[in-house]
């Protein structure tokens, strides 16, 4: 048998008995989810961010972002004002209306609201950063109203990038049990 043949099928009984790698879970007021493959945990920078992760691009630059908040029981704010604030936070280059969906979903163990803007991103607290506003990115946030208290769950970064993982951030909200 040929040479490069047998390395072949040796890396493949290779692959084929070697376990993968164990799913990471993250928990958080109690609720267990899986984290998506692909994202790595980072620092938080405050003891509101329960959790942080950055999502690598090919060149190994962060591309986007995965911060979920807790600010306390009946704390952070009403899903209206929130929404608000996060829209306020972006601009077109023309003025023209920023890019927004908002969806509702009451099927699971509790009400999210997904939101997604897109356009130059400032970024921050309040109406965010204007002189560090970045354009081509998109916010994909999600407020998970839990009996225990309100989550807050943003994505962000380039549009191709928050794009490619919305399905999985909505997967991490809605795997919580």
């Amino acid at each position: 048998m040929p040479r490069h043949v047998t390395a072949l099928a040796a890396a493949l009984l290779l692959a084929v008995s070697t376990p993968a790698a164990a799913q990471q879970t993250a928990s958080f007021l109690g609720y267990t989810t899986a984290v998506p493959a692909g994202w790595t945990s980072a620092p938080g920078s405050s003891s509101m961010r329960l959790a942080q992760y950055t999502i690598r691009d090919t060149d190994q630059s962060v591309a986007a972002e995965v911060v979920v908040y807790f600010f306390g029981p009946g704390q952070g704010g009403g899903v209206d004002a929130n929404l608000e604030r996060w829209k306020a936070q972006f601009s077109t280059p023309d003025g023209s209306p920023v890019y927004e969906k908002v969806s509702t979903e009451k099927t699971g163990p509790f009400p999210i609201t997904i939101a997604e803007y897109r356009g130059t991103y400032a970024r921050g607290v309040g109406a965010g950063d204007a002189a560090a506003a970045k354009p081509g990115q998109s916010l994909v946030a999600v407020i998970a109203e839990t009996p225990k208290g309100t989550l807050f769950l943003k994505l962000f970064g380039a549009t191709a990038k928050v794009s490619a993982q919305r399905a999985a951030l909505e997967q991490f909200v809605k795997g919580m049990k």
